[in-house]
């Protein structure tokens, strides 16, 4: 009998979301605090303040349930199995990877011709749990739930919602938005990603703050992404600029938040394309470039991934050595 995806969050024990709730408040100024620096967009413009407007606010709720992209999916009923594994898999990862140097290990000890008390563990035993490990392994990738659920094509662990009316066509006007985390799904996926709840809050906080600052946000002149063509604009385009600024300010916040570095890199390569359109720009440019050409795709209303990969290009190419190598 299948077992839907939804069953399996109603089973996430309720103190997780004050765990969630908890990792929001301690890192979210960290976080605000990096996307200004790497961003340089402001939610409350300068003339704001002055005028004692609110400029753009962006709660962040913590909610129950899960988006309606999750309802359908099911596993099979070896699915209770599959968590087991799921729940041992960094254990297992260690055992496989550290038999070769239990090995070597072994045979410096019979070239030193040492007790028998300490050669326990003969050859064939080794092997044989390195072999045992890398099966289970094995079980666990192919049946893996989290590949199925990484290569959902939006966002489902956290969600920014903005209003996109046409009273908001001004590129200076502040739109409505909230962000909301999944506490039920951010546990459940923890335990499949075999971290913790507090770093992958940490992920998913950073990539919709991130949302929000490249539309919201604010350059020098007060302009914001309008919310109407932001809402226009290409899937690969709006993740990709969330996904690299969230790959930046993780970067600039490792010491801290170091856990949730790893964690937004091992997702990566199991998620669609539209959410590493991001990595050649890591590769390839300066922050200075990106930051340029999504001033620019936002100015004139471009929202193509094209539009932005020509006038990244652009900008790189415009910059003095010294900028481009800014990292």
């Amino acid at each position: 009998m299948a077992i839907k995806l939804t069953d399996l969050f109603a089973r996430v024990p309720p103190e997780v979301e004050a765990r969630v709730r908890r990792a929001r408040d301690q890192a979210r100024p960290a976080v605000q605090e990096a996307l200004r620096a790497e961003c340089r967009l402001v939610l409350r413009t300068a003339e704001e303040t002055e005028q004692k407007r609110p400029g753009a606010q962006v709660p962040i709720e913590i909610a129950p349930g899960y988006p309606a992209v999750l309802k359908e999916i099911e596993f099979p009923d070896d699915i209770e199995r599959i968590m087991l594994l799921g729940r041992y898999r960094a254990s297992l990862e260690q055992t496989r990877d550290a038999i070769p140097g239990l090995l070597q290990l072994r045979d410096a000890l019979v070239r030193r011709n040492e007790p028998e008390s300490l050669l326990a563990a003969t050859v064939p035993q080794l092997q044989s749990v390195a072999a045992w490990a890398a099966r289970l392994l094995d079980i666990l990738d192919k049946h893996d739930p989290l590949k199925r659920v990484l290569s959902v094509r939006e966002d489902f662990l956290g969600v920014y919602e903005y209003d996109a009316r046409g009273l908001f066509v001004d590129e200076h006007a502040a739109n409505r938005a909230t962000i909301r985390l999944y506490w039920g799904v951010i546990g459940l996926v923890s335990e499949w990603l075999g971290c913790s709840v507090e770093d992958l809050t940490a992920v998913v906080l950073t990539h919709e703050l991130a949302h929000a600052y490249t539309q919201l946000g604010a350059d020098i002149e007060g302009r914001r992404w309008a919310a109407p063509s932001f809402a226009k604009a290409e899937t690969a385009l709006k993740e990709g600029l969330a996904q690299y600024y969230t790959d930046r300010v993780l970067r600039r916040l490792e010491r801290r938040h170091g856990g949730a570095l790893n964690v937004f890199l091992k997702m990566l390569p199991h998620q669609p394309a539209a959410y590493r359109s991001h990595e050649v720009w890591v590769k390839d440019f300066s922050p200075e470039a990106v930051r340029r050409a999504m001033l620019e795709v936002r100015r004139w209303n471009e929202g193509k991934l094209e539009n932005f990969s020509d006038r990244v290009k652009a900008a790189q190419s415009g910059l003095s050595p010294e900028a481009r190598e800014d990292s």
